[in-house]
């Protein structure tokens, strides 16, 4: 059995519940991607703040386009309704089914788990992608310095039929 936190991770079909969210959007170049996505985090932990709303989850990053500019969203689920606050707005991740796999490593080598979940949808023709992917980052880099030790949970929603 290959290592479960490895990019050639099993990859699971789960059938998520759907979660609101807070989360600030943006467009940005794909170099400025991880500085971007750390000023995002820290308005929505702002906006929450205001709110005295707490995140329910740890910090996602849902990506909508990809290209020289990369469009996403950053931020956390949340129970409560949060109101928009600057550019950090209320949203929702859908519920339904998602293949879902655990990437081990640092986020510059993401790319090998994402191959391997391309690949699992093109072997797999009762599920199409449904929307973008995205990433929840279950180890915070700031408390685990050693990125060999990060854990990213990559998530791909999905619809029966090609």
């Amino acid at each position: 059995m290959p290592d479960p936190r490895g990019p050639s991770s099993k990859i699971e079909l789960r059938v998520l519940r759907g979660h609101r969210t807070a989360t600030m959007r943006a467009e940005v170049a794909q170099s400025s991607l991880s500085l971007a996505m750390g000023g995002m985090m820290q308005a929505v932990r702002e906006a929450l703040d205001r709110q005295g709303v707490t995140g329910t989850s740890a910090p996602f990053a849902r990506y909508h386009a990809f290209g020289e500019t990369i469009d996403f969203e950053a931020g956390v689920m949340v129970d409560d309704p949060i109101a928009p606050d600057g550019e950090v707005k209320p949203g929702e991740l859908p519920a339904g089914p998602a293949a879902i796999a655990v990437h081990a490593g640092p986020y510059e080598t993401l790319g090998a788990t994402y191959e391997a979940m391309r690949a699992w949808l093109e072997a797999s023709p009762d599920y199409t992608a449904n929307g973008g992917p995205w990433e929840l980052y279950l180890t915070d880099p700031s408390a685990e310095p050693d990125p060999t030790k990060w854990l990213t949970e990559v998530i791909f929603p999905l619809k029966r039929g090609s």
